[in-house]
């Protein structure tokens, strides 16, 4: 197994298994912004990534396309010739550590890994409590495991052992307040009227995320507060599923009656700044790790309303630093949503602890620093002095 020399950056190959922009991918910018200047990071994309190696490109990151490898037993051959041509690019960059992104790409990369051979690190941002036969074996090889979350850790099919496992959490830069121009042009933008309360979301149109709830909710708080408006910032066009699943999420909007109240942005890169021009954030979801998006919201002094699975609860403190509802209760969704409609003291309440929190807990420079601790662990190297990039996402 290589060993980067002292006085050198060790460099860190990040496999990337997804084309389409979401939470992982945007995690991996900023730890790779946040890193950058103890170590040499090389960004694996898939083909069709166009937006993601674009981002890469902007902050400077190195950039390699790669052919995902297929596990299987049956064409084991196959994979294994995959998994070499894989493993030669690995090589040829002189990775140090292989960082896969998420579970599905360790479980896709990791005999290329091996084969290379370099150190492995897995980062696991959602809940895996069941994995089956062939990821199980995908994933022996794997050195550390990274959980963004201590209730991904402890729901983990896998059983590891401790000196193997981290939970770190991700983390967000504080941004600069917000200005009102800005949010009348947000408003402007998408023809939503100053008056209107703007409840906002930010995640892709994909079926993890629970648009079904957030449709019959919208359908209730309209009942009470017609003059409420939905934005939904997030990909819902760069590959074939996800525009299959926006014409079934407008087609239940269509029949609730409540499409015209809703506005979908599309990927965008200006997300804090159609964040600030949002009364209130929600995520409503089938499950999560450790959801980005409800830092920046916080970051933006935003009141947050959230499902209660998977590790939000770590993050949003229910009557402190913004509200949980049930899983697929639309019915309580719509009751805390109205409730801060009606009380903007309280949102203001919420979203001023949520800030506090974030600041205090969830800042970059901490992020950084155990991130690169981890690697140097891998390595058996000290760490070194570190600089930050900034990331604008």
């Amino acid at each position: 197994m290589k060993d980067s020399q002292p006085g050198t950056k060790p460099t860190v190959a990040h496999l990337i298994a997804s084309p389409i922009m979401g939470g992982v991918e945007i995690a991996t910018l900023r730890l790779t912004a946040a890193t950058s200047g103890q170590f040499r990071h090389v960004a694996f994309c898939v083909e069709g990534a166009a937006a993601l190696r674009a981002l890469f490109e902007k902050q400077g990151t190195e950039i390699a396309t790669y052919r995902l490898p297929t596990p299987s037993v049956r064409h084991g051959l196959r994979f294994y010739k995959e998994s070499r041509v894989l493993a030669e690019q690995l090589k040829a960059v002189d990775a140090d550590v292989v960082h896969f992104a998420d579970v599905f790409s360790a479980s896709h990369c990791s005999l290329a890994a091996l084969l290379a051979p370099t150190r492995t690190v897995c980062h696991v941002r959602l809940s895996h409590p069941e994995l089956s036969w062939r990821d199980r074996i995908s994933l022996l090889p794997v050195d550390q495991y990274v959980f963004v979350s201590e209730e991904a850790r402890r729901t983990f099919a896998l059983r590891l052992k401790e000196k193997q496992t981290r939970v770190i959490y991700d983390a967000v830069e504080i941004p600069p307040p917000g200005d009102a121009k800005d949010n009348t042009a947000v408003r402007r933008e998408f023809g939503i009227p100053d008056d209107c309360h703007l409840v906002g979301s930010v995640a892709r149109v994909a079926p993890q995320k629970d648009f079904e709830t957030l449709a019959s909710a919208a359908a209730k708080i309209l009942e009470r507060h017609p003059n409420t408006r939905f934005l939904i910032v997030g990909d819902h066009s760069s590959v074939e599923s996800l525009r299959i699943h926006l014409g079934a999420v407008m087609q239940r909007l269509r029949e609730l009656k409540v499409a015209d109240k809703f506005f979908f942005t599309g990927y965008r890169t200006d997300v804090s700044r159609l964040i600030g021009a949002m009364d209130i954030c929600v995520l409503c979801t089938h499950r999560e790790g450790f959801p980005l998006s409800i830092l920046e919201f916080m970051a933006k002094r935003k009141p947050v309303i959230a499902t209660a699975v998977g590790g939000v609860p770590e993050i949003v403190k229910h009557g402190e630093t913004g509200y949980l509802h049930p899983h697929l209760d639309s019915e309580k969704l719509a009751d805390l949503i109205c409730s801060l409609i009606g009380s903007p003291a309280e949102a203001d309440r919420i979203a001023t602890k949520g800030f506090e929190v974030v600041r205090r807990d969830y800042s970059r420079a901490k992020y950084a620093e155990t991130m690169a601790a981890l690697y140097y662990d891998l390595l058996g190297r000290k760490p070194q002095a570190s600089r930050q990039v900034e990331v604008s996402m």
